[in-house]
């Protein structure tokens, strides 16, 4: 019989595809999934464009990528992206007070 063995999982930087940029990410969660659509949101490129947004309160943005990760892991990366922000803030303190050991 086979011994069952833990699996780590790594990125590997060989096999990349390629970056995208977002600087917005709308979140939409379901009882078995949660969406992440990113998108590139820039302002008005000329009056015609900001007349437009003025009046429909409206700021149509690119749609860059959307993923969809299920819900069993969202609680995995709250945590991980909370433990990133703490290190790169400097500081073992949560911003909700709670200490990281």
């Amino acid at each position: 019989m086979t011994e069952e063995r833990p699996v780590q999982i790594i990125a590997d930087h060989t096999l990349t595809s390629s970056r995208i940029y977002s600087n917005y990410v709308q979140v939409s969660v379901s009882p078995i999934d949660c969406t992440l659509t990113f998108c590139d949101v820039m302002g008005p490129q000329n009056e015609e464009e900001a007349l437009k947004m003025q009046k429909t309160g409206c700021l149509p943005s690119p749609v860059k990528v959307v993923i969809v990760i299920p819900t069993q892991i969202v609680e995995g990366l709250i945590q991980a992206l909370q433990t990133q922000r703490d290190k790169q803030a400097g500081s073992g303190k949560r911003s909700d007070g709670t200490i990281i050991h």
